[in-house]
């Protein structure tokens, strides 16, 4: 599996859950900090995007294959590369668009390619039951970058645009 921004809150989440399954996990983050962050969270391949392209790496760590399951919710800064870094009749998961919501797709590589696309918005109370599980039983953890109060909500926002997050940040009142 690819998960595109293994820093961000839904990536760390998604790397340790994909580890839980068995997957083996590649992802994508932005500096060499994160890099080994993501490698302690379970990642088995960790690709800088700002020093390398992703979809290249992913395609020689596969033996040119790609990978099954594609985990993305960057959007159009990545999409394009993402479908290319899929296998024949992989799935691609949406559930994103942090640098924007609309993106264009090679029709051709899609039905050539047998890709399947997946949008996927909120859960259902069974799988946050499912979830909630898993963190009991120890198996996933939320990861939190910082916790800060109200009065600190501009330096919080500056810090997530400038990407200088790893897990989430907790606001308090």
């Amino acid at each position: 599996v690819l998960i595109q921004a293994g820093g961000s809150g839904i990536g760390t989440a998604a790397i340790q859950l994909a580890k839980a399954v068995g997957a083996t996990v590649i992802t994508t983050v932005g500096s060499e900090d994160k890099a080994a962050k993501a490698k302690a969270l379970g990642a088995d391949h960790v690709i800088n995007y700002r020093e390398e392209r992703f979809e290249g790496v992913v395609r020689k760590i596969t033996r040119k294959e790609g990978v099954d399951v594609v985990f993305e919710h960057v959007g159009p800064d990545t999409f394009a590369q993402s479908m290319f870094a899929m296998k024949r009749g992989g799935v691609l998961v949406t559930c994103g668009s942090t640098t924007g919501v609309s993106v264009e797709i090679n029709l051709f590589q899609l039905y050539t390619r047998q890709l399947r696309l997946i949008g996927s918005f909120g859960c259902t109370l069974k799988n946050l039951s499912t979830v909630l599980e898993k963190m009991a039983a120890g198996i996933a953890h939320p990861v939190i970058d910082a916790v800060i109060g109200l009065q600190d909500i501009d330096a919080a926002l500056a810090r997530l645009e400038s990407r200088n997050v790893f897990g989430k940040i907790i606001v308090t009142l």
